[in-house]
């Protein structure tokens, strides 16, 4: 699935779950994104409410962590990458 245009804020995301969380049908919350100019399907809204619910099960060790932030810093701060990362 790809997301779709505006998808990928935050609130719009929580606004999925919590939608399906208050037992709103999937359908029935497709509708009302794609009233809103999301266009989801239900499959796709399922999709982004099954993926919501699977993040934060696996811990990463904090020294991933700060090593992705400071290889993430370097690649900003380097003025001889064509693009920002």
């Amino acid at each position: 699935m790809e997301l779709k245009a505006h998808l990928y804020r935050l609130e719009n995301i929580k606004a999925i779950h919590d939608l399906a969380a208050a037992g709103i049908d999937h359908n029935v919350i497709s509708v009302f994104l794609s009233a809103e100019g999301i266009s989801l399907t239900t499959l796709e809204v399922t999709n982004v409410i099954n993926t919501y619910d699977a993040l934060g099960k696996e811990k990463v060790p904090s020294k991933k962590v700060q090593a992705l932030i400071a290889a993430k810093k370097i690649g900003q701060e380097d003025e001889n990458l064509p693009c920002p990362v």
